[in-house]
C-alpha cells in the first residue's frame, strides 16, 4: 500500500505543471505582433472591488509591471502588449494597448473586448480567449491564454483613450460607431447598450436605429439599460437610458415578470434624472409586477428617498 501511495505520488509530480502561455496576434497599422507571454493577477481598486488583469505581450516581462514602466518599454520599442482588465463577476472588461506605433498607446480604449473565460475557479488557473470588437481601427488583438492567477496590489487604471472627434471620422457617424467597435446592426445594439458605451448609443440613434430595436430574441433596450444601473458604472447607464427616453423609447415595454424601465430603474438605483426622464415620457406610477410590487415599494425597500419624493410627487401608490 505503502509503495503504491509513493509511486502515485511520484507519478503525480513527474507531470507537466499548469504553465503560463499565450497564443495571439496583436495587430497595429497592418502589422502583426506574436503574442507568446502571459501574466495574470487578481487586484483590488480604491471602492475594493476585485480586478482580474490579464497582460499578453511579445516578450515575458519580470517583475515591475506597473503601467508606467509597460508605458516605458513600449516607448522604447521593446514591448508590444495588450492589457485585459475585467471588474470580476461584472460586464466589465476594458483592453488597452501597449505600442510604440500608436498614438493611443498605455490608455485605455473606447471599446469593450468579449472575454471568454473557459476556466477560472479558486485554484487560481486561468484559460481564457479574448479579442476586440473594434471595427475600422487601427488596432486589434485576439489571443487564447493559460496563467496562474497570482495575487496582486491596487489596481492601477491606465487613463481613458480620447472620445473620438469629427477630425478623425471626417464627420460620418457610422465611421465614428466602427472605430468605438460596432457595426451599425440591430445585434450590436444592444451590445452598447449593455457596454454603457453613451457615445456608441448616441451615434446609433443619430443615424437612425429605433430606440426599441433589439437583436433575436433579445432584451428591450428600455430595459436592458435600466437593469444595469447598480453596477459599478451605474451613473453611464443612467444616461444611456436617458438617451433612449429621449429618443422615444417605449416606457410600457416589459419583461416576462411584467416590470417595465421604471421598476427596474427604481430596483436597480438609476439616478434619479433617470427615473424623472421616464416618467415625463409616460411611465406608469403605479405599475405592478407579477408578484405585486410597486416602483414605490421599491424606492422605499431600497431606501431611495429622492427617487420615493419624485414617485409620490408622480400620483405613485403602494
Amino acid at each position: 500500500m505503502k509503495k503504491a501511495a509513493l509511486a502515485l505520488l511520484a507519478a503525480a509530480l513527474s507531470l507537466p505543471a499548469f504553465a503560463d502561455d499565450a497564443l495571439g496576434t496583436l495587430t497595429v497599422n497592418g502589422k502583426t505582433t506574436i503574442l507568446k507571454a502571459v501574466a495574470a493577477t487578481e487586484e483590488m481598486d480604491a471602492q475594493g472591488e476585485k480586478w482580474l488583469v490579464i497582460l499578453a505581450s511579445d516578450r515575458k516581462v519580470e517583475g515591475d509591471r506597473s503601467i508606467a514602466r509597460l508605458a516605458a518599454l513600449a516607448k522604447d520599442g521593446q514591448l508590444h502588449a495588450v492589457r485585459i482588465l475585467w471588474q470580476i463577476g461584472s460586464d466589465m472588461v476594458r483592453a488597452v494597448p501597449y505600442d510604440a506605433n500608436l498614438p493611443e498607446s498605455g490608455r485605455m480604449g473606447l471599446e469593450h473586448p468579449t472575454l471568454d473565460l473557459k476556466r477560472y475557479g479558486k485554484d487560481r488557473r486561468l484559460e481564457a480567449e479574448f479579442k476586440s470588437k473594434m471595427v475600422g481601427q487601427a488596432w486589434h488583438f485576439h489571443a487564447n491564454v493559460r496563467a496562474n492567477v497570482v495575487p496582486g496590489g491596487i489596481l492601477e487604471l491606465e487613463p481613458e483613450a480620447e472620445t473620438l472627434g469629427a477630425a478623425v471620422t471626417g464627420g460620418d457617424p457610422k465611421l465614428a460607431l466602427g472605430k468605438l467597435g460596432y457595426a451599425y446592426n440591430e445585434e450590436s445594439f444592444p451590445h452598447a447598450i449593455t457596454d454603457a458605451n453613451l457615445d456608441a448609443v448616441r451615434l446609433f440613434l443619430e443615424i437612425g436605429m429605433s430606440p426599441n430595436a433589439r437583436g433575436k430574441g433579445g432584451i428591450h433596450p428600455m430595459l436592458l439599460a435600466a437593469m444595469g444601473c447598480g453596477q459599478q458604472d451605474g451613473k453611464q447607464r443612467s444616461e444611456v437610458l436617458e438617451a433612449l427616453t429621449a429618443a422615444h423609447g417605449d416606457v410600457k415595454a416589459k419583461d416576462d415578470n411584467g416590470s417595465t424601465a421604471l421598476l427596474w430603474a427604481v430596483q436597480g438605483g438609476c439616478s434619479v434624472s433617470s427615473v424623472q426622464a421616464l416618467l415625463k415620457a409616460g411611465s406608469d406610477p403605479n405599475v405592478r409586477a407579477k408578484g405585486g410590487a410597486t416602483p414605490l415599494m421599491y424606492a422605499e425597500i431600497f431606501k431611495r428617498t429622492e427617487i420615493e419624493a419624485v414617485l409620490k410627487k408622480a400620483g405613485a401608490k403602494k
